[in-house]
């Protein structure tokens, strides 16, 4: 039985096992995958009946494998601060298109709960609404939402169907000693394509780190535009024909090229991310962007209800501005 005190505090998250893991002790695994507790407070939490394998009360010891289920409960979780200035740059009373922030989840993950766009969406519009794509916390830029479930449902099979054209702009770099004038992938005006099947290897420092591989995977495919060079810098213009996890990112290592402040693929590497995440203090190294520099730029798509066609740009945040300015201009 879980004791009330503690269920009126928690709240209550669910997700799956979709990784091989074999078979791994409770405790083990969830202190791994949700970092924001110690193995000795999850320990402590499972031994308070708030863990659920399942849907079956378990002890910390118990073996658990992928395809299981594991409900929780979060108890006093202190959730980081956000940018909570939202833009809406279209509403056509029911599609809803906003300009997010950097520093802002789209929906509840990790630490965050109410400090996601979702719910400030749903409290500036007084109802539940749909998130029709995602982009990552630190990406800037066009998210699609809607007031309805038909919306919601048209939209989505038009994702599927890649009926949308996705624009991102990201800035680039390589080791300080490069330039990218002597890059044969990178030409200003010029475009490069990268294609080939990605595959989530896992890391010691991001479990969901995704690589190239030749055999098995999804197939992926962008299309780069290089806007402008400085140095060991470039400003690029991605199209994305796929959307697989970190797409854009990977592709850039694939490539040679690493996003300024990437704290996964970029040129310090994943611990900086695992680092990052455990520790509320850290401290990024002083020539790294605060993050990952990517903003989700320009959709264009036709109207899933009249066919007219919505060309929706998103603009430049303030941060990224003064970036271009200090190294490009």
């Amino acid at each position: 039985m879980i004791d009330d005190d503690y269920k009126n505090k928690a709240i209550i998250r669910k997700c799956k096992i979709e990784e091989e893991i074999g078979l791994m002790r409770l405790d083990k695994y969830i202190s791994r995958r949700f970092s924001y507790y110690s193995r000795a407070r999850w320990k402590s939490i499972i031994e308070k009946k708030l863990v659920f394998i399942n849907d079956k009360v378990v002890n910390y010891r118990k073996l658990i494998k992928k395809g299981d289920e594991i409900t929780y409960h979060l108890i006093d979780i202190k959730e980081p601060k956000v940018n909570r200035n939202v833009e809406i740059i279209y509403d056509d009373g029911d599609l809803i298109i906003v300009n997010k922030p950097a520093n802002l989840p789209v929906i509840p993950s990790g630490r965050y709960y109410y400090n996601t766009l979702h719910t400030i969406m749903s409290e500036k519009l007084n109802m539940s609404v749909k998130m029709l794509n995602r982009i990552d916390r630190e990406t800037s830029g066009c998210v699609v939402l809607s007031r309805s479930h038909e919306m919601a449902s048209k939209f989505s099979n038009m994702i599927k169907n890649n009926s949308i054209k996705k624009m991102y702009l990201a800035i680039v770099e390589t080791n300080e000693n490069e330039d990218l004038n002597n890059n044969k992938n990178i030409e200003e005006g010029k475009k490069f394509t990268v294609t080939g099947n990605m595959i989530e290897s896992g890391s010691p420092h991001f479990r969901r780190y995704q690589v190239f591989t030749k055999h098995g995977g999804k197939f992926s495919k962008t299309i780069f535009k290089t806007k402008k060079i400085s140095g060991n810098k470039a400003i690029l213009l991605a199209r994305l024909y796929t959307g697989r996890m970190h797409q854009i990112r990977v592709h850039l290592k694939e490539s040679g090229l690493f996003m300024v402040g990437d704290k996964i693929y970029g040129k310090h590497g994943a611990k900086i991310f695992d680092d990052f995440t455990k520790h509320d203090d850290y401290q990024v190294p002083s020539d790294m962007f605060e993050r990952q520099a990517l903003h989700a730029y320009k959709l264009i798509f036709k109207h899933p209800f009249t066919n007219k066609e919505i060309v929706i740009k998103a603009p430049l945040p303030s941060d990224l501005k003064k970036y271009i300015k200090d190294n490009f201009i």
